[in-house]
This record gives structure tokens, C-alpha cells and sequence, in this order.
């Protein structure tokens, strides 16, 4: 089964990116709202139901390249991917205020989570931008035949496909420190975080493709967990790339 990544303008706030490895899906349930610092809603592992331990089995890496000056210096970001799981979308659509926005989702199924700890491990500060990191979808004519391997769910509609799954962009954010509408996190030199990136429903898989158009896709297996100890998890929307700059 054919699935596609789909392009998105090349950032000048990264530089070029070294590929790396794949991963899939899990379970879950939310509840509880607590404020994060500059009023942006947070949730824990526990309230969003998600598994965690000690030292989560690493279910993919990769080093996602950033630069603060345009790509003279490039300075490195780790991604250790350790979990890939299903939450059910309404206590998130509330929390982050996307209740509307998220409208033609309902009734698809549960939402898709890829969590992963990410690492500047350069000697400058990092603000990688997480928006372009898709999942990998199928065609509307592999979709609408039913095919094999398909990841559209039931009921989808050409309007649903064409906005949320083509392609299939963050809906939203979840870091343990502030994200903002594009998905970025700042990190210090030597300073690791845990993120969760949320995703449209899909079919049930062994697998997901994940990655970013251009410079990496990972087959992700369902399952995993985040670490032990992630803390209070700040959530915001995120509003997919632009991928009319540069045509």
C-alpha cells in the first residue's frame, strides 16, 4: 500500500535534515485542566491516559537540524520516539479551544499520538518548528475503494480528507515546556523535553509512516510509552505550514 508524505516549503529557520529510522499506534482517555504558565492549558501523561516508564523502549530516532543562522551553524536535535498511541478527541478539542475547528473529525474515531523526547544537543539555542512533521496518508482513491491497508476510518468524508489528512499535519502540540502555533519549542544547549504531537483518527495499522517530507520517514509500530516523571504537559493547537511559500 502506497502512502505519501507531502511537501511543504523548505524553512529557512532549519537547516538540511539527516533521515532516520520508523514507528505506530496505542490507547488512552483526558480529563483534568490545570494552568500553565502564561495561561496556556497544560495536561499530564496520566490525565491524557498514557502509558509511561522508567525508560521508555525507543521505538525510532533521528536528528532533526535546525540553525540560528541560516544553516552556517548547524546545530543537532535528537528525536527518540517512544510511543505511539490514541486518545479520544473531546477533552483535548475543549482544552485547547478547538472544538469547532475539529467539528468534521467527530465520529472518526480516536485521535493519533506520536510521542518522543527531543534533545538540543548543539552549542546554541534550538527552536525547531514541529508543524511539518506528517503522517504518511493514503490516497482519496485508495481511501474511497476501501483498499487494504488504508489508513482513511469509515465515514470519512472528500472534504475531511482534503483539509485534515492531505496531508496529515499536527492538530496540535503537547510539550513540558511552551509550544506555540507552529508547534516550536525553545530548548537550551543540553536541555531535553518530552512532545506530543496529535493527529487526525485513522484506520487501525500495524504501522504509521512518519516524517517529514524531503528529509526522513520512519515506520512506527503501535505502542511504547513516554517517561516516567514527564510533569505538567503545556497544549496548543497547531496551525499546519504554508506550502505556498516558495511556488
Amino acid at each position: 500500500m502506497t502512502r505519501h508524505l507531502r511537501s511543504a516549503p523548505p524553512p529557512s529557520r532549519r537547516a538540511r535534515r539527516r533521515p532516520f529510522p520508523r514507528l505506530a499506534l496505542g490507547l488512552v482517555s483526558i480529563v483534568a485542566i490545570v494552568s500553565a504558565c502564561g495561561g496556556q492549558p497544560s495536561l499530564s501523561a496520566s490525565q491524557l491516559g498514557l502509558p509511561q516508564a522508567g525508560h521508555p523502549h525507543t521505538l525510532a530516532s533521528a536528528t532533526y537540524d535546525t540553525s540560528p543562522d541560516g544553516g552556517i551553524y548547524v546545530n543537532p536535535d535528537p528525536i527518540h520516539v517512544t510511543l505511539v498511541a490514541r486518545i479520544p478527541m473531546e477533552p483535548l478539542a475543549q482544552t485547547v479551544g478547538a472544538g469547532n475547528q475539529w467539528a468534521s473529525l467527530r465520529g472518526l474515531g480516536d485521535l493519533t499520538v506520536v510521542g518522543f523526547q527531543l534533545t538540543n544537543s548543539g552549542l546554541a539555542g534550538s527552536s525547531p518548528e514541529l508543524d511539518s512533521l506528517q503522517i504518511a496518508s493514503s490516497s482519496w482513491a485508495t481511501c474511497e475503494n476501501g483498499a487494504a491497508g488504508a489508513l482513511c476510518p469509515d465515514g470519512l468524508s472528500r472534504s475531511t480528507f482534503n483539509k485534515f489528512y492531505y496531508p496529515a499535519y499536527p492538530l496540535a502540540g503537547l510539550s513540558s515546556v511552551a509550544i506555540d502555533g507552529s508547534c516550536s519549542v525553545n530548548l537550551d544547549p543540553g536541555q531535553t523535553i518530552t512532545v506530543i504531537l496529535i493527529y487526525p483518527p485513522i484506520r487501525a495499522a500495524t504501522y504509521v509512516t512518519w516524517g517529514e517530507y524531503g528529509t526522513f520517514a520512519v515506520a512506527l509500530p503501535l505502542g511504547g510509552g513516554l517517561p516516567a516523571g514527564a510533569g505538567a504537559l503545556r497544549a496548543n493547537i497547531c496551525v499546519p505550514p504554508d506550502t505556498t511559500q516558495g511556488s
